[in-house]
This record gives C-alpha cells, structure tokens and sequence, in this order.
C-alpha cells in the first residue's frame, strides 16, 4: 500500500491509503501503484479515481473530478496538488450538464484568444465534472 494525498485550494480531499491512483494526463491515464518509479507530472482535465484495496471492484473507486494539476510520486507517497477538485459528494448530473452547455457557448463565442483558451479550459472541467455525475450515478444503482 501506499499513501495517497489529493490537495487543493479549499483543503485536502484525500488523505489514506491506497493500492492504485488513476490519474489524466495529455498522454492517457496513467496508473500508479505502490513502488512507483519517482516522477512528478502534470495533469489534465479529468477523472482521478482512487482504488483502495486490491480487491476492490471499480465501482468501489474514490473518483474525484480535477481540472489539471501536478502529481508527485516517490515510490512510498502519491500526492496530487490541484487548483480545483470535485467530489462526488460536491456534483449533480444535472448542474454539471448545465454548466457543460454553458461552457460549450463560450467557446462559440469566444472573441479573443485568451478567451477561447479560459472557454476550453472550462469546457474540459465541466465535461469531467459530468463524467464524475454519471459515474457516480452509476455506481449508486
């Protein structure tokens, strides 16, 4: 097992053990496990979920949505420190598909660069924050 952190500005949101953190990345998902090879990297937009136990199924997952941040892993300690993350306890499906709509008009009407990159920014957060929604929704069955 190892420790697993997830910081964000309003306070930790995780703070246990864990068998495997799944974090987003440009690249894909990235697994880590107990025994990592050292590394720190940014995150994007997305899905973080948390695997207790080995034998925990993925419906039994911690998921939390993040809009990016950087991840440091030293073999023992996983800690992932972010600006903005949700839990599932902090989302509806219903404000989070609104919210995707919202962000979707921004970026049709973005007339600067600077905002069209603002708009896409919350465009990828509000579509994590509705895949963590309906992945709650599912798993609650």
């Amino acid at each position: 097992m190892m420790r697993f952190q997830l910081l964000s500005t309003s306070g930790t949101k995780y703070d246990d053990e864990a068998y495997e953190v799944l974090v987003p990345t440009r690249a894909g998902v990235v697994g880590i496990f107990e025994q990592h090879m050292p590394m720190i990297s940014a995150a994007q937009a997305g899905v973080l979920s948390v695997r207790k136990k080995n034998s925990d199924p993925d419906s039994a997952m911690e998921n939390f949505a993040i809009n990016g941040g950087i991840v440091e892993v030293d073999g023992k300690t996983v800690r992932f420190v972010a600006d903005d993350v949700t839990t599932t306890d902090e989302v509806s499906e219903q404000e989070a598909s609104a919210a995707l709509k919202r962000a979707e008009e921004l970026v049709s009407s973005a007339d600067s660069q600077v905002a069209l990159n603002e708009a896409h920014r919350l465009l990828h957060h509000s579509s994590a924050k509705l895949h963590l929604a309906q992945l709650k929704k599912r798993h609650h069955r």
